[in-house]
């Protein structure tokens, strides 16, 4: 009986595999632009890949998934999507993945691959899928409900969230903020100020000038490597942990096992790291 039964869950498995790949579908779309793009991406459960592309146009390749009710029949939906896809353009104004439509909203899942030049600004959504930005401008928001982040080489600022999901970010020139609820944070080459938040994970950043920081987790170890020539005002605590300065780093105020509080270099941009349980590390 259990052999039987174990049998049929896995030929369930593979159906269902099988159904998911036949009920996929894409279309593919360049609009035409003059001059720096502003652009907006929404999906509900889908994912969002962003990349450098012609300075004159915006490539849109989008695949049409069902997204739940295996079971039924929605083909009347995807022929929607397909033979008017949610794309709107107003000059260089240009937002996809708008849909009025209940039934669409609820039963197909839309990701997208977009090539943008890289003079874009984005706002970025997603309701359960993974957001990757890469070579534009900026600024950029991105927020997934469910889903990681990855963001790199961006010029502006950026503000990364995530409801449950890792979020990485690497060679930013402004501003960062990034908050997860679950997940780690991770920030290579930052040139602006950053503050990172995560509910439960660990914090890891890595800043290459002189600029306030302020990073704080619930449960998980913060490593921060400053600018080596940068002056700052030093606050670090843990409730359960320890934490160490690297000796280079010389640190004028008091200096303990669960607390660190002075200036560095005769003080600076405030650098503020609290981790409610885990170590916190200075280098």
């Amino acid at each position: 009986m259990h052999r039987v039964a174990r049998g049929f869950l896995l030929g369930g498995v593979v159906f269902l595999s099988v159904s998911l790949a036949i009920e996929s579908n894409s279309f593919q779309r360049t609009l035409k632009v003059s001059g720096p793009v502003d652009l907006e991406v929404t999906t509900g459960a889908g994912k969002i890949a962003v990349t450098p592309g012609t300075g004159d146009a915006v490539q849109i390749r989008g695949t049409v998934r069902v997204s739940n009710d295996w079971w039924g029949n929605h083909d009347q939906e995807i022929a929607a999507v397909m033979a008017n896809p949610p794309i709107e353009q107003s000059g260089n104004k240009i937002r996809i993945g708008h849909i009025e439509d209940e039934a669409i909203r609820r039963h197909v899942s839309i990701s997208y691959e977009i090539a943008t030049p890289a003079t874009t600004q984005l706002k970025a959504r997603s309701g359960a899928g993974s957001i990757s930005v890469e070579g534009i401008q900026g600024p950029v928001e991105a927020q997934t409900g469910a889903g990681s982040l990855r963001i790199s080489r961006v010029d502006g600022q950026v503000d990364a969230t995530s409801g449950a999901g890792r979020v990485e970010i690497d060679t930013v020139k402004g501003r960062v903020v990034a908050h997860t609820g679950a997940g780690s944070i991770d920030g290579r080459s930052l040139t602006g100020g950053v503050t990172a938040n995560t509910g439960s994970g660990s914090v890891r950043l890595e800043q290459t000038s002189a600029a306030p920081v302020e990073a704080h987790t619930g449960s998980g170890s913060l490593d921060v490597r400053l600018w080596s020539q940068a002056a700052f005002e030093l606050s670090a605590h843990t409730g359960m942990g320890q934490v160490r300065v690297d000796p280079a780093i010389a640190v004028e105020g008091t200096v303990g096992k669960h607390d660190v509080r002075g200036k560095v270099r005769g003080g600076g941009p405030l650098v503020r790291l609290t981790t409610g349980v885990g170590s916190v590390h200075i280098e």
